[in-house]
């Protein structure tokens, strides 16, 4: 991601199911990293991930792009992050950290990776201060109506959650049967053979 089409996901004005504002603060900031994480859960278990953006304040209504202090800024390093992230997720989530600017004022963004075999799970329950904000044992979705991430609200998010794991599960399965010799193919000049055709189309989804 590049400042411009940063800039893009900022002037939209709204969250998508692949992209969500945090406020400006602190990592230190109890509740604040509580609602990352739980951020981060839902985007890991969505198709292709999604983006956090820490620095848009929501509390009126309409996101509001402030950005981050030098001070608020040095406390979201990858290894703060990435440690809490794994203290609070099973299995570990995967993400990139960037640090990117809009009108001057720098903002973080988590780049969330989805779940690379099973799909993750809170280990833990994180209280916040005026309710629960992640439930140990929940596993947390972007729901399909309202971009927002939520415990599975309906069948449809967990169909659609079951399907990329189903996905996954059989690109592994023939992987592996290739490596082992169970699965046999010779890919031909002309016309692919129906296993080559198959093992391409596994790779696309990738």
């Amino acid at each position: 991601m590049n400042d411009e089409q940063f800039a893009g996901f900022i002037e939209l004005g709204h969250e998508l199911r692949g992209v969500e504002f945090k406020p400006p603060g602190l990592r230190t900031h109890r509740d604040l990293m509580a609602w990352v994480t739980r951020a981060a859960l839902g985007m890991a278990n969505h198709r292709d991930g999604g983006i956090i953006i820490i620095g848009v304040d929501e509390s009126s209504g309409t996101p509001k792009p402030i950005g981050l202090t030098e001070d608020e800024l040095a406390t979201w390093t990858f290894d703060n992050v990435a440690a809490t992230l794994a203290a609070c997720s099973d299995p570990t989530i995967s993400f990139e950290r960037e640090i990117r600017t809009y009108q001057t004022k720098p903002y973080v963004v988590l780049t969330v990776h989805e779940f690379a075999e099973l799909p993750i799970l809170a280990k833990k329950d994180v209280p916040g201060e005026h309710k629960q904000i992640i439930r140990g044992g929940a596993c947390y979705v972007r729901s399909l109506g309202k971009p927002e991430t939520s415990e599975i609200p309906s069948q449809d998010e967990m169909r659609d959650l079951l399907d990329l794991a189903i996905q996954k599960g059989i690109r592994k399965f023939v992987e592996r049967a290739v490596g082992a010799g169970l699965i046999l193919y010779r890919p031909s000049v002309g016309q692919p053979t129906s296993e080559a055709a198959f093992l391409r189309q596994l790779g696309d989804l990738r």
